[in-house]
């Protein structure tokens, strides 16, 4: 994990910390509640299609989604996982996550399942950086809370492309980048690449961030 700079609102909440990385089907409420009683201090919710949050009236939104959005009472630092590629969907659920008491908001830019990348939602959103770019630029200047980007080192049978995507969510002014560093077409099964995840996090401290441990 890199934080773009020491002033990010992220980097002292993420400095140092053990952090539950996002869990689609495994990091529910009661997982991080029993986390967070053995040492957990950052955790993040389930993915969240930000659609289905605003289907309906907004306040009430899809019941499974909302449901996701509840912290357990003993996570000190709760963030909420979105998958979305349109900037005024985004700003609308960033709304509401805000007030349902999260301290971040994560964008998920790294899920490789079908149900995500047929509707060009989480690692299908890594095929246009400039694009990706833009709406991290929009999302993170347009809420009340931090953005943290997370990512995978490419598309779906695309060639690698996590410096150029990291580059410009850099300057687009995400708080906090993780990398899963596997692409999309290696879902869960090689080996992760760090050697890729260490060239980011060099290029990121060339750029005056850090590296979160």
């Amino acid at each position: 994990m890199c934080t773009p700079s020491p002033r990010s609102p992220l980097s002292e909440p993420f400095q140092g910390k053990m952090i539950l990385a996002p869990l689609t089907r495994g990091g529910n409420l009661p997982f991080r509640r029993l986390c967070a009683d053995y040492g957990m201090e950052v955790s993040f919710g389930e993915m969240v299609y930000a659609r289905n949050l605003l289907k309906g009236d907004t306040r009430s939104g899809n019941r499974s989604e909302k449901a996701r959005l509840r912290r357990a009472p003993n996570e000190q630092f709760f963030g909420v996982q979105i998958a979305t590629n349109d900037l005024e969907e985004g700003l609308a659920a960033a709304r509401i996550v805000a007030e349902s008491g999260a301290d971040f908001i994560d964008l998920n830019c790294g899920c490789p399942i079908y149900e995500a990348t047929r509707r060009n939602l989480g690692s299908a959103l890594l095929r246009k950086p400039e694009r990706l770019a833009s709406l991290v630029e929009g999302l993170a200047g347009g809420t009340s809370l931090p953005l943290s980007v997370k990512v995978r080192l490419a598309a779906m049978g695309g060639e690698v492309n996590i410096n150029e995507v990291a580059g410009g969510l850099y300057e687009a002014g995400a708080a906090a980048l993780t990398i899963h560093g596997r692409t999309a077409s290696d879902r869960y099964t090689k080996a992760a690449d760090w050697g890729a995840i260490a060239r980011v996090v060099d290029d990121c401290r060339a750029r005056g961030g850090r590296r979160i441990p």
